[in-house]
């Protein structure tokens, strides 16, 4: 959009995206969405999601416009007071009490939750402010009655869900407060160290998870639930020529629980496959996950991905999300580590980096370019970490060992699949 595009050609933009959405539910036979329970999901077709892009780029632009900086301003600042009724929602499990099937009043939730009418009427009448939850009318002044709507039975219907936004809620929320205090500590150097989160909590992630079990079990349960929200595991299959592998073995390197190489084992049968992981809960997670006539086809190793690799005869070698947790110096580290086992398996084998490729500016509408960045930001607050753009990826091959070749990028965006091979022919530089 240009920066003087007048109001009328934004909302023409918007009407006609909105025709285009609503003909396409038509032609694909799909009810339109509302706000009831009995609302079904928008569709995952890409043409769908085209659409929605571009109307929420225009919808955006169009009410930026209209409420003005200060306005925006507003509500922007004020949103983490708006975290705070979701933390007590997702904490005091709301979602759950709730019936998914009628009504509860504000006295049996309240009752439910463990604590005060008072406050759960707060929550509950601003939650309802944002479509979440359905305040009745009651014939009874003094009787408050609440019931599910179709943005808070989802969260019911779908528990990983809810340990995806209480984790955000909770751990992260909480180390998103500390940015500017990490830098303050380390102004001009980027450390693992030095990160939001452990400024926040005293270590870094993993090693705080590995002290609070139970927390980490909900983030063990929180990465899966992200699928969810994302049609990501169906990108990954359908981006990568998986069927054309050889018969074998990938090995799935910080793989946590191994949900993600569980998804390609139900589609590839010919795959078994190695899930790779220094946390003993999240390997244990796993090994209830593949069971019955998964469970020949899955073996769990306890790894150090700074660690050389071990496996010496696998077909893939496989990464999901781990760049983007790393630093730059720990990426080349990471990049390194695979180099000996590339060294010794069949010429080919492929290294896959299944992680967020930041488009170059301009690539992407505004909108999605948003939500790219914002996933950055989370990576620096947790991490001291980023997203990459592809540039920036094969600079960090070549420091590791200059025969890393990126050979193709088989999508970019959200989910990036990048194909890495190791030049055997080629002499070994790198540059750590």
């Amino acid at each position: 959009m240009s920066n003087t595009t007048s109001l009328l050609t934004l909302a023409e933009t918007v009407a006609t995206l909105t025709k285009a959405i609503a003909s396409h539910l038509k032609e694909t036979n799909h009810e339109e969405p509302n706000f009831t329970t009995s609302s079904t999901e928008i569709p995952s077709t890409k043409e769908y999601e085209n659409i929605r892009v571009q109307l929420n780029t225009a919808a955006n632009d169009l009410l930026h416009l209209v409420n003005g900086p200060k306005a925006e301003f507003r509500d922007f600042f004020t949103k983490h007071y708006e975290m705070a009724a979701w933390q007590v929602a997702l904490e005091f499990d709301y979602f759950g009490i709730v019936p998914i099937e009628g009504s509860i009043t504000l006295k049996e939730l309240a009752s439910k939750a463990g604590m005060d009418e008072d406050r759960t009427m707060h929550v509950m009448r601003f939650l309802a402010t944002q479509r979440v939850f359905k305040e009745l009318q009651s014939t009874n002044q003094d009787e408050l009655i609440f019931e599910h709507s179709a943005a808070s039975v989802t969260i019911a219907r779908e528990p990983l869900l809810k340990d995806v936004f209480l984790m955000q809620a909770d751990e992260m929320f909480r180390a998103a407060s500390s940015t500017s205090d990490s830098i303050r500590q380390s102004p001009f150097e980027i450390t693992a160290e030095g990160c939001p989160f452990a400024v926040r909590h005293g270590e870094r992630a993993y090693t705080w998870y590995e002290k609070h079990p139970a927390h980490a079990a909900r983030f063990a349960r929180a990465m899966a639930g992200v699928t969810l929200l994302h049609a990501t595991t169906s990108e990954l299959h359908e981006e990568f020529p998986w069927g054309s592998l050889p018969a074998g073995t990938v090995v799935d390197t910080g793989g946590g629980s191994g949900y993600v190489s569980f998804s390609l084992a139900k589609k590839f049968p010919h795959l078994n496959f190695i899930i790779q992981d220094i946390s003993p809960i999240m390997l244990a997670q796993g090994k209830s996950l593949w069971i019955g006539d998964f469970e020949s086809r899955v073996k769990f190793q306890e790894h150090n991905y700074f660690n050389p690799n071990p496996v010496t005869d696998a077909t893939a070698f496989f990464s999901r999300q781990i760049t983007h947790n790393l630093t730059d110096a720990d990426v080349v580290r990471f990049f390194s580590a695979f180099v000996p086992a590339l060294e010794v398996n069949k010429p080919g084998t492929p290294l896959l980096i299944n992680d967020t490729v930041i488009p170059e500016p301009g690539e992407k509408t505004v909108y999605e370019e948003h939500d790219l960045r914002q996933v950055d930001l989370a990576m620096w607050i947790v991490f001291n970490s980023k997203q990459r753009t592809e540039r920036e990826f094969r600079k960090l091959l070549t420091r590791a060992d200059a025969r890393l070749k990126l050979v193709k990028i088989h999508s970019k965006g959200r989910m990036g699949l990048l194909e890495i091979h190791l030049d055997q022919g080629a002499e070994s530089v790198s540059a750590k």
